[in-house]
């Protein structure tokens, strides 16, 4: 009798032991920032942001934020495109053990769709890009272009994107039928959007090229073969020009979220240092932009918006 009640009890036991073992979770393989590695989502071209040769102002700012957690750097790269969040943050590794394809994205607006944004950490502005020495040189700002002489101005060719601060002032202005539009996302990812500076207005195509300052101005200052001038956009009533970037990183990452932005604070002079390397035009808390240490005033009322 008592082997019999031993036989159930060791039976018992075993069997509950099994049911631990099987419900117990697995140990979770260590994630990339368990591992002191920062791993970025960024698109392979899309200049002057990154490129797979790390050459971009957000592969600066990566490289820097990972020297100063003492991590490395590694990059997932996307086209930045639409559903970008879903397809870089929100992507699994592709081992399946490490966690995500990637933990933060270097740019975002400051409202993400798909994910969280941190504090922004610069504002720019839309830009107008022209050819230099040709009649232009005295322009200040979009609006100057309309003290032309009236054949001049009627002559004028101005490259826009659709739905864009640019494609606004044109349409307001009258000058639609000068309008050659411009795609901001082509499916081809050999494209970028300063090909409208670096191609058409180098070429002769357009004489103003409407686009994102940080484009615009990064574009102009490496064209080799045309001299170019870059002109801060001026808000109003009804186009807003200035846009604040910031970070972004996944739901429910307060911690994560906490220390990007804890290193957005600590190293700001050292970011501002990066973005003034690559000629973003800044807008200063006055409303006042600097392009490539060129100041440009505006009036009171853009610093109160």
């Amino acid at each position: 009798m008592k082997t019999t009640v031993s036989i159930m009890a060791g039976a018992a036991f075993a069997a509950a032991t099994a049911a631990v073992i099987l419900v117990a979770p697995a140990a979770q393989a260590a994630t990339a920032q368990e591992k002191g590695i920062l791993r970025v989502c960024a698109d392979p071209n899309s200049m002057p942001f990154s490129n797979e040769k790390a050459e971009g102002l957000e592969n600066r700012i990566a490289a820097l934020m990972a020297e100063d957690f003492g991590w490395k750097v590694e990059y997932f790269y996307f086209p930045q495109r639409m559903a970008f969040f879903r397809n870089t943050l929100r992507k699994k590794a592709d081992n399946g053990e490490d966690g995500y394809a990637c933990d933060l994205a270097t740019s975002s607006a400051p409202e993400a769709e798909g994910a969280v944004a941190t504090k922004t950490y610069y504002t720019s502005t839309w830009t107008m890009v022209v050819r230099a020495g040709e009649g232009l040189d005295d322009v200040r700002q979009p609006d100057d272009l309309l003290k032309l002489p009236k054949d001049r101005l009627a002559k004028l060719r101005f490259g826009v994107f659709p739905a864009s601060p640019g494609a606004d002032w044109v349409f307001r202005n009258g000058f639609e039928n000068q309008m050659v539009p411009y795609q901001q996302m082509l499916g081809d990812p050999n494209s970028y959007p300063g090909q409208m500076v670096d191609g058409s207005l180098a070429k002769g195509d357009i004489d103003v090229a409407f686009i994102w300052g940080p484009i615009g101005s990064y574009h102009a200052h490496h064209s080799a073969s045309v001299k170019m001038r870059v002109v801060p956009m001026v808000p109003d009533a009804e186009t807003v020009t200035d846009f604040s970037i910031a970070m972004a990183v996944r739901f429910r990452e307060p911690e994560w979220k906490a220390k990007v932005e804890d290193f957005l604070t600590r190293r700001k002079a050292d970011i501002d240092k990066i973005l003034a390397d690559y000629g973003v035009p800044l807008v200063g808390k006055d409303g006042a932009v600097l392009i490539a240490g060129e100041r440009f005033e505006r009036p009171k009322s853009v610093a109160a918006r």
